[in-house]
């Protein structure tokens, strides 16, 4: 009796390791690729300065209104006032006034003017440009600064 329950627990076990409905048909499976398509639009250093510039003031018009409702999050040890606000203000648009004027051979400066949605303001732009290098690849890495107009005189 032992003998026919092993020989009925062996041939259940390779008629099971041998379903065909279990395998995978390679053939029927389809694989994707996903390929890069190369951009055809570039932007103008302008325009991406533009960019970049409407990105870091959005950044500070929310961090004040962030501070304005919980003044416990104040991690600045030098406070400036850029640019007066009101409630929750979103940027509409940024122009820059004149063109970019050269300070260094790393700093950039221009006037912007500054369109929120109930008031416009002009400020003084700074970005100071620098190249790295990591694992042999060269990055350029761009930091933004602010001037209220006022204050270029100081």
């Amino acid at each position: 009796m032992k003998k026919v329950m092993y020989a009925m627990v062996i041939l259940l076990c390779f008629g099971c390791a041998n379903n065909n409905s279990k395998t995978i048909k390679m053939e029927d499976s389809r694989s994707f690729e996903i390929t890069e398509e190369a951009s055809t639009s570039y932007l103008s250093e302008a325009d991406a300065y533009s960019i970049l510039i409407q990105q870091k003031l959005q950044e500070y018009l929310d961090k004040k209104t962030l501070l304005k409702t919980n003044p416990d999050f104040n991690t600045e040890t030098e406070e400036y006032k850029l640019i007066s606000i009101k409630n929750n203000p979103n940027i509409k648009r940024i122009e820059l006034i004149s063109p970019f004027e050269i300070v260094s051979d790393s700093i950039k400066k221009v006037v912007t003017k500054v369109v929120l949605e109930h008031q416009t303001d002009t400020i003084i732009t700074f970005i100071k440009t620098s190249t790295i290098v990591i694992d042999n690849k060269t990055y350029k890495t761009h930091k933004i600064a602010f001037k209220k107009t006022e204050d270029i005189g100081n």
